[in-house]
């Protein structure tokens, strides 16, 4: 059963949480063989202020998508 686990700073929408999800599945499926089913997506969201990239707070919100992280 794979399971993939992504990381993101919060401040996305359910729906494009849903869109990656799904996108992810269908990768991991193309690329191993998978049955859909047994593909697991664990996303975990970090609040601004508690990730650090380059010793300095990511702080600032994500509400647009737009950050790396």
């Amino acid at each position: 059963m794979p399971v993939v686990e992504v990381r993101l700073l919060a401040g996305r929408s359910v729906e494009v949480k849903a869109e990656l999800a799904k996108e992810l599945t269908e990768v991991v499926q193309r690329h191993l063989g998978s049955d859909p089913q047994r593909i697991q997506i664990l996303v975990t969201e970090y609040e601004p202020g508690t990730w650090y990239a380059a010793g300095e707070s990511l702080s600032a919100p994500v509400a647009d998508g737009s950050s790396d992280a």
